[in-house]
């Protein structure tokens, strides 16, 4: 199995019907998506693991992580329409995972290794400190994506080592967002993102 191998698989996974834009639902891009899983499992992080997909949403990093090895992997989202196409996903491609409804904010139970792309906070209301505490907390390794910016860099930085852990290493990419949302203007837009690495 070689990355690509897993971009070829996640580019299959239906995307979502009616995105939220309250929510911030954008679909992580098979070529993020297959980047960051192929680095953890060099790793180590995901063979013969406990995994979470947190803030699923159509299961990508569920499905792409079970395909590398993990023992088990659950995929927890607050959105019902979501779980449902993700659950069709894995159906399709034939992948054994478990999702489940539920706010990552809140939830009590560990894994080994989170991955996690969570709302950046861009419509207000949302802070996504809120949801990497929830990673660093339900995991011993963390993988989660946020916005590119050097003062949000540095402030995920002091935020993770005042709970004690530590930013192990940051991936620079760039995210594809296609014209989804009323307010979109171009056909595609490209932002850059920090891929955190926590332990």
């Amino acid at each position: 199995m070689r990355q690509k191998d897993i971009e070829m698989l996640l580019s299959q996974v239906k995307t979502f019907q009616k995105p939220k834009v309250k929510l911030e639902q954008y679909q992580t891009p098979p070529r993020i998506a297959a980047m960051i899983l192929w680095r953890a499992y060099q790793l180590g992080h995901i063979e013969n693991k406990v995994i979470g997909d947190f803030c699923c949403g159509t299961g990508m990093f569920g499905i792409g992580a079970k395909q590398l090895g993990a023992k088990k992997v659950i995929g927890l989202e607050i959105d019902k329409e979501a779980l449902e196409i993700a659950k069709q996903n894995a159906a399709k491609l034939e992948i054994d995972l478990e999702f489940i409804e539920e706010d990552v904010r809140t939830t009590e139970r560990k894994f080994d290794t989170v991955f996690m792309n969570s709302p950046f906070g861009v419509q207000g209301g949302i802070k996504d400190q809120e949801f990497l505490l929830s990673a660093l907390k339900a995991s011993m390794i963390s993988y989660s994506i946020h916005l590119h910016q050097e003062r949000n860099i540095i402030f995920l930085r002091s935020f993770v080592k005042n709970h004690n852990k530590e930013v192990k290493e940051i991936i620079k990419a760039e995210f594809e967002i296609p014209k989804i949302y009323s307010f979109h203007t171009k056909r595609q837009h490209i932002i850059e993102v920090a891929i955190l690495q926590c332990k």
